[in-house]
């Protein structure tokens, strides 16, 4: 909470319960010097800066220990200084008290809170120490422990959420680098063949990186432009593969404003074109995205080769799942099938 906030929270309590006094103290005309006056506006206004009075020594009371006395006391263990500041704080109190009914209560108020009796310097300290200090000064303190668990809390939650956008940024840098080098290396064979292919693959791979580096730097994307991007993927697949890639891939389900974290299903679609076998019409990758509602569920499945495995290293399913559990803290569900030849992905999440 801003500082501006605090202040004015603290400036409103105040106000409310010297009014609150005021009330009820003017309503059972309670002061003796005032019991002879009628009940009038002019009555009122004595009451309420009767109650300011005492309440700012109150105040006094409550903020200087919580400002001086708890911070010396349980942040930097001084306790000489803790009861340095105690002993001046019972001498400031008592000399603003004796400020405000000497000075302002007796001769403006026309206000005596002692009856006209003569106080001494023992009254007031035993008057202070037993009626102000403790209460007061338990107030403070607890008040000190209260903002301090409150500020230390936020302190946290701005750590991890740093530490968890570090991290998401990280984990997104690491998508595709072996995708895109494969895929230029395939558009250069195109290139050098003079295949009409080559140009259609080229406008595929600009419009991948150009939702890469530029539309997907939002956490979230719509959810059809990331289907938008994976049909892209795909299709430069197919073109890289000249047609000798087998995969199907339908959605079902109302997709409309639905958004996902960017560049989510893709890791999958990678790891199924790495690890699979795409050239078998028998077998072909099958890949689908259900939309009901804000229930996402994305589903992919291929015939695992077992001869060839691309070594490179991709993003890693430990990193999908730790961006799941970042976005998505109790909100998805992932099943991974590893058979003797058959990988399958079930991922179901709640978009936003």
């Amino acid at each position: 909470m801003k500082r501006k906030y605090i202040i004015l929270l603290h400036v409103a309590f105040w106000g409310l319960l010297i009014l609150n006094h005021t009330f009820a103290l003017f309503n059972d005309n309670t002061y003796y010097s005032f019991k002879d006056q009628p009940k009038t506006f002019s009555l009122f206004i004595k009451y309420f800066f009767c109650e300011t009075g005492f309440s700012s020594i109150t105040a006094l009371c409550f903020y200087s220990n919580y400002l001086f006395v708890a911070p010396a006391l349980f942040v930097k263990r001084n306790y000489l200084k803790a009861a340095l500041f105690v002993v001046l704080i019972l001498v400031a109190l008592m000399c603003w008290r004796y400020i405000v009914e000497f000075w302002f209560f007796k001769p403006v108020l026309g206000f005596d809170n002692y009856k006209g009796n003569s106080i001494t310097a023992e009254f007031y300290i035993t008057n202070i120490f037993y009626y102000y200090f403790p209460v007061y000064f338990l107030y403070g303190i607890m008040y000190f422990f209260v903002e301090s668990w409150y500020q230390n809390k936020q302190q946290q939650q701005e750590l991890e959420k740093e530490q968890a956008t570090a991290e998401l940024s990280f984990l997104r840098s690491q998508i595709n680098p072996h995708f895109l080098f494969n895929s230029i290396n395939d558009i250069y064979s195109l290139t050098y063949q003079h295949s009409e292919l080559a140009p259609i693959a080229l406008l595929k791979l600009s419009e991948i990186l150009r939702y890469m580096l530029r539309e997907s730097k939002d956490e979230f994307m719509l959810l059809q432009s990331e289907i938008k991007y994976l049909e892209n993927v795909i299709e430069l697949q197919r073109i890289s593969a000249k047609g000798n890639a087998y995969i199907k891939f339908y959605t079902e389900g109302y997709v409309g404003n639905q958004k996902i974290a960017t560049l989510l299903f893709v890791a999958f679609t990678e790891n199924a074109f790495k690890h699979g076998v795409l050239n078998d019409p028998n077998e072909p990758v099958k890949i689908s995205l259900q939309a009901t509602g804000n229930n996402i569920q994305f589903t992919i499945q291929n015939k695992k080769n077992c001869d060839q495995k691309d070594k490179t290293g991709g993003i890693g399913l430990n990193n999908v799942r730790r961006r799941l559990l970042l976005i998505y803290p109790n909100k998805h569900s992932l099943v991974i099938t590893d058979e003797d030849n058959f990988y399958s992905v079930n991922l179901t999440l709640q978009s936003t």
